[in-house]
């Protein structure tokens, strides 16, 4: 089913008639491209903080920093690039002007940040620059790219949306090796330095292709953008459904993405980073993957079967493989990552199945759904480190055999919460009209708007949302 926005044009798409094609335009693809690029140098130095990590724990200036402290550069650093999406959408549709600028101040403010760490020897102000300036960075060149997104596409969002993610999997494969390369031989502070420049000069190319679909020109001409109400966008049932089943399935997926290179005592550490990097390589096609399915399919649905399949894996493959070893571990890092490394590309499809056509309220909702993978991505690691256990030799054919299975049945019930999760918002809308049938006294229409975060309109008090219910569920 088509979007219903794209059969009414707005004030200000009527006074441009010659707006670019959605889904097919040569600019669409140059937006998706181009914020591609964007992403792969501002997100993936965020995914590839550990090659630093180890760096700066053996280093003799950091020897009074623990490593609790040392890691607060990486869970900072992608606590704030998902969390800060809120505030800055509130910015973006009162002043949507701003938007561009606010990339171009997102990419200065990564080089400056990353350019002052390669000058200090303090862990405070590593933690300040290399962590929380950085991850600020990501999210103001990000959040514009998410609310532009829905105005680019339609029938094809998901698939776009998952390239475009894909960028920070991609940083995440190449740039550890990077790093370290530059590290071995100049040291952590040029390996800062490089990375400043180079992102500075490629993103500074790639920058001037990311636009909005209706030119800013005209946008900042017109009565700002209606800002939709906190609580109608956010109270609603198949809202925090999505955000439990994205904080869930975070809780896990970040755990396996720490601890996988260090799960068996049969790892030297060249097979533990090819295991993180085939890990890195799958996530890309992930987001591929799971943005094309969703495109076809409730995404309430998707995100129970790729959290399914996650905790099959890990009860399985994870569960026995710290003691056979890299024969079990290297294919058990591809089909994890395959089968649940696309998760934020579900985000679109479900933003625009519970809010309708309404793009203000889609990218409220992602941005609240941004914040859930924040939270799990600091607060499972820091859950799961408490049980981890250095990899031991005894019962080497034990489950959790590496010496943590604590850690593996953590990821494990957290994967299975999430499945659950979508498994009842998926059929929250069927429940619900069994229920009202079975009731005697109730025989008018069903009230079941906004239970499904896979497939429902925008919900009671919404504005208009009771008047797109139907046209809000996008078939399966």
């Amino acid at each position: 089913m088509s979007n219903p926005a794209s059969s009414r044009p707005t004030e200000t798409e009527r006074e441009l008639p010659s707006l670019p094609q959605v889904d097919t335009s040569r600019q669409a693809w140059a937006f998706v491209f181009a914020s591609f690029l964007v992403e792969t140098l501002l997100w993936g130095p965020l995914n590839s903080n550990g090659v630093f990590l180890k760096e700066y724990a053996s280093l003799q200036v950091f020897a009074t920093s623990s490593e609790t402290k040392i890691s607060l550069i990486e869970t900072l650093s992608l606590f704030l690039g998902y969390a800060a999406g809120l505030p800055l959408l509130y910015i973006y549709n009162r002043y949507p002007q701003y938007m561009k600028p606010s990339i171009w101040g997102g990419l200065v403010l990564y080089t400056v940040s990353l350019l002052s760490a390669s000058f200090v020897d303090s862990m405070n102000l590593l933690i300040l620059f290399q962590g929380i300036g950085p991850g600020l960075a990501a999210a103001l060149c990000a959040f514009p790219i998410i609310r532009w997104l829905p105005e680019w596409f339609d029938k094809r969002r998901g698939l776009a949306g998952g390239f475009i993610f894909s960028g920070g999997g991609v940083g995440g494969v190449y740039m550890p090796i990077f790093f370290q390369f530059v590290i071995d031989r100049l040291g952590y502070k040029w390996s800062l330095r490089i990375s400043a420049l180079i992102t500075a000069a490629v993103a500074g190319l790639a920058i001037p292709f990311v636009n909005p679909r209706i030119p800013l020109a005209s946008t900042a001409h017109t009565r700002q953008m209606p800002m939709p109400p906190l609580l109608s966008t956010f109270l609603r049932v198949g809202f925090f459904g999505c955000f439990l089943c994205t904080l869930l399935q975070a809780f896990g997926f970040f755990n396996v993405g720490l601890f996988l290179p260090r799960f068996s005592d049969t790892l030297d550490a060249t097979a533990g980073a090819g295991l993180l990097s085939a890990f890195n390589v799958s996530c890309i096609f992930a987001q591929l993957l799971w943005g094309f399915l969703t495109d076809r399919m409730k995404a309430s649905s998707a995100m129970a079967l790729s959290s399914s399949l996650g905790c099959l894996f890990v009860l399985t493959m994870w569960g026995f493989g710290g003691g056979i070893g890299l024969a079990v571990l290297a294919p058990f890092a591809i089909v994890f990552a395959v089968f649940t490394g696309g998760f934020t590309s579900m985000w679109s499809q479900s933003a625009y199945n519970i809010a309708g056509p309404d793009k203000e309220q889609q990218t409220m909702l992602f941005s609240g759904f941004s914040i859930a993978r924040g939270l799990g991505a600091a607060l499972g690691p820091t859950i799961g480190a408490e049980l981890y256990r250095q990899p031991s030799t005894a019962g080497p054919q034990r489950w959790g055999s590496a010496g943590s299975p604590g850690l593996v049945a953590l990821v494990a019930a957290s994967l299975a919460g999430s499945a659950i999760v979508g498994l009842l918002f998926a059929h929250a809308r069927t429940m619900w009209e069994i229920v009202v049938k079975s009731r005697d006294d109730e025989g008018g229409q069903v009230q079941g708007e906004g239970f499904e975060m896979g497939a429902s309109g925008a919900g009671a008090g919404a504005g208009a949302g009771a008047s797109n219910g139907a046209s809000g569920v996008r078939a399966g």
